[in-house]
């Protein structure tokens, strides 16, 4: 039987995914052996896993995800769910984590499965900033970054900062930090990092924390970000109200099944009739519309149109007004 690291890892996401796939209603011992059955990591043909086996895969995996495994007593049988607390549908990174390690666990066996999961390309991902900014993280310590942004002309910084938090957003990693020097936070993207080691300098992560995200964004990372589309944080744009009109079923689809921020509300509809030519739908969003807010309502091009706050709408027409003389 192999024993390796990895061969283990894979047989502890298998068994959390099945786990994980039940619900709230959980999975039965016997529901598991009979998937173990035809399961690619039994290759001695095991009709099921061991007691102890199956005991030690979940200690394991409650180590491993700091994720608790609970059995519970339904129609007279024990059956095995997440607890309610540690539930994968309220924990991005969890899910994040878990979804990564499923499709490596279904693209690295190999043969026609491989060839037929076809994964966007995530630049920032493959270099060293990655595993050191986590390093960095987990143990409180200063990061030594080499940085050069994209601007015209722009020339590699060196920089000690502390690290607060890790964010992907588009296909692109960044990095939220604390830059000591001048006592200002900022956002590193990690492809534009050129060299990134762990300092030998520790730091107060709480206190560190604080600092950065107050100033009426909240206590953690994900309220810092709440009132933004992206990673871009501008004072200067105020908070408004934004209220767009979606043309087509189509599209109106899109933006229901993914909106493009928290609030996101659907105000009002518009079937197809006698006094429209085609069906709407307006959205409304409390925000700070910066740039790539922006730019993504206008990648939608005719399908959608920003109704409200008046000069909202005003930078919107201007910019389109510019983009359409580049074709005139």
């Amino acid at each position: 039987m192999k024993t390796s690291t990895s061969y283990l890892v894979a047989r502890y996401i298998w068994l959390l995914n099945n786990i994980y796939e039940a619900g709230s209603r959980g999975i039965s011992r016997a529901d598991i052996n009979r998937l173990w059955r035809d399961c690619i990591y039994n290759e001695n043909h095991e009709r099921e896993i061991p007691r102890k086996t199956f005991y030690n895969y979940k200690c394991e995996i409650e180590s491993l995800f700091d994720i608790t495994l609970e059995a519970v007593r339904i129609d007279g049988h024990f059956r095995y769910r997440i607890a309610e607390e540690d539930s994968l549908q309220v924990n991005q990174v969890k899910r994040l984590l878990l979804n990564s390690l499923s499709i490596n666990e279904a693209v690295s066996g190999g043969g026609e499965l491989s060839e037929r999961i076809l994964l966007e390309d995530i630049p920032s991902a493959g270099g060293v900033a990655l595993p050191a900014i986590m390093q960095a993280l987990r143990s409180s310590r200063a990061l030594d970054i080499v940085h050069k942004s994209f601007k015209p002309d722009a020339q590699p910084v060196s920089s000690l900062v502390y690290p607060v938090c890790l964010k992907l957003r588009e296909q692109r990693w960044y990095m939220l930090a604390y830059k000591p020097a001048d006592g200002q936070a900022r956002m590193y993207g990690l492809d534009r990092i050129i060299s990134c080691a762990v300092s030998e300098e520790e730091f107060d992560a709480r206190r560190v924390a604080k600092t950065v995200l107050k100033g009426g964004r909240g206590a953690v990372p994900e309220d810092y970000f709440r009132d933004y589309y992206g990673v871009l944080i501008d004072d200067t744009v105020p908070l408004m109200d934004v209220r767009i009109r979606v043309f087509t079923e189509q599209y109106v689809n899109y933006f229901r099944s993914l909106p493009l921020h928290e609030s996101q509300v659907e105000v009002h509809i518009t079937e197809k009739g006698p006094e429209t030519s085609e069906p709407f739908s307006d959205f409304m969003y409390h925000i700070h519309p910066t740039i790539d807010f922006t730019r993504k309502l206008l990648s939608y091009g005719q399908f959608v149109q920003v109704l409200s706050p008046d000069p909202y709408v005003a930078e919107v027409a201007a910019m389109i007004r510019e983009a359409s003389a580049r074709y005139a």
